[in-house]
C-alpha cells in the first residue's frame, strides 16, 4: 500500500484522510462555499493547512487527490489549485468535483451517484469512463431533492401554516424554534445571515424527523424531494445507455442514512422506475485509491477533465 492523501471539501466541513501501510489518520477544517469576488482558492488551501495540521504528514506521499463541492469552474484558478496541493504536500495533485470523488467511494465502478447534502449533483459514470452529470445548479436554479430545497418546502409550508392559508403541520412550531421566533426580529436575523442557505438546509432535518413522526405535509415533501432524485437518477441512466448491474444507483451525503425517512421514499421510487438503490460500499474518502491508482472506469474519466497540475 502507498501513502496517499485524500481530501474531501464540501460547504459544511473539509476532511482529509491519509492512508500510510501503518494506518489511517483524519483531519478536519472548515467547509466553503461561494462568496462575492473571490474564486475561492485561497479559503480552500487554508481549509486543507488546517486539517493537515491535525495529522502526522511522513516525508512522502505518492500522491494527493482533493474532490470539492467548490472546485474552481475556470481552468487558470483549478490548476493554480492543483499546484498549489502539489507543492504543500510534495506529490501529484489530482483536483475533482466532490461527486467524482464520492462515486468512487459508493460504487467504485460503474453505476448512477446522487450526491445529496446541501445541494444535488447526480453523476453517472458507466464501465468505458463515458459519463453524465445532472443538477448542480445551486440553491436558486436546481438543487432538486437536496437539504436545501427540503429545508426551504419545510419552511414555506411552516409560514403557510401559521398563516392559516396551507395544511396544518408540526413544522410551524419547530421553525418558530429553528429562527428564536417568528417576529419581525427574528426574521430580520434569518435573512441578514451570511449562513442563511446553510440554515435553510439544516431545517431538512425537522422535515425529516417530522415526517418519520407521521406529519403528512412533512411527509409529502419528502416524497416529493425523493421523486426529484429517482427522476434524476433515471434520465441520467437512460442518456448514458446504462444496463444490468450498471443501472445500480447509490447515494452519498448525511441527507440520506439508511433506512430513514427520504431514503424509504427513495428506494420505493427507483423501484418503480426498476432501478435498484445499492448500500454504498465505502464514504468518500475511501474513493481516493480507485482515483489515483489508474482504476476503471475513473481513468477515462479523469483524463477527460483534465484534473491535475499540469492540466
Amino acid at each position: 500500500m502507498t501513502t496517499t492523501i485524500t481530501i474531501d471539501g464540501g460547504k459544511s466541513e473539509l476532511r482529509l484522510l491519509l492512508r500510510t501501510p501503518a494506518g489511517r489518520q483524519i483531519g478536519v477544517g472548515p467547509g466553503f462555499s461561494y462568496r462575492p469576488d473571490e474564486d475561492g482558492v485561497d479559503r480552500i488551501l487554508a481549509a486543507v493547512r488546517g486539517a493537515a495540521a491535525m495529522i502526522s504528514l511522513p516525508a512522502q506521499v505518492a500522491g494527493v487527490v482533493a474532490g470539492l463541492t467548490g472546485v474552481p469552474g475556470e481552468r487558470a484558478e483549478h490548476r493554480r489549485l492543483a499546484l498549489a496541493l502539489e507543492r504543500q504536500f510534495g506529490a501529484p495533485a489530482v483536483v475533482v468535483e466532490d461527486s467524482v470523488l464520492a462515486h468512487a467511494g459508493a460504487l467504485g465502478g460503474p453505476g448512477v451517484l446522487l450526491c445529496v447534502g446541501t445541494g444535488t449533483t447526480v453523476l453517472a459514470v458507466d464501465s468505458g469512463g463515458d459519463h453524465v452529470r445532472l443538477d448542480g445548479w445551486g440553491p436558486h436554479l436546481g438543487d432538486r431533492g437536496s437539504a436545501y430545497a427540503i429545508g426551504l418546502a419545510g419552511m414555506r409550508a411552516a409560514t403557510a401554516s401559521h398563516d392559516q392559508v396551507g395544511p396544518t403541520t408540526v413544522l410551524a412550531d419547530r421553525l418558530a424554534t429553528a429562527l428564536g421566533g417568528l417576529d419581525l426580529a427574528s426574521l430580520q436575523h434569518y435573512y441578514r445571515d451570511p449562513a442563511m442557505i446553510a440554515r435553510t438546509a439544516a431545517f431538512a432535518r425537522d422535515v425529516l424527523d417530522a415526517a418519520a413522526q407521521g406529519d403528512p405535509v412533512a411527509g409529502q415533501i419528502c416524497t416529493r424531494a425523493a421523486a426529484d432524485l429517482a427522476d434524476a437518477a433515471q434520465v441520467a441512466a437512460v442518456r448514458l445507455g446504462l444496463s444490468g448491474t450498471a443501472r445500480r444507483v447509490s447515494f452519498s451525503g448525511r441527507l440520506l442514512a439508511l433506512g430513514n425517512t427520504l431514503h424509504q421514499a427513495l428506494a420505493a421510487e427507483l423501484e418503480a422506475r426498476k432501478l435498484p438503490l445499492v448500500t454504498p460500499r465505502a464514504e468518500p474518502l475511501d474513493g481516493g485509491p480507485a482515483l489515483l491508482g489508474g482504476v476503471d472506469p475513473y481513468t477515462r474519466l479523469l483524463a477527460s477533465h483534465g484534473t491535475g497540475g499540469d492540466a
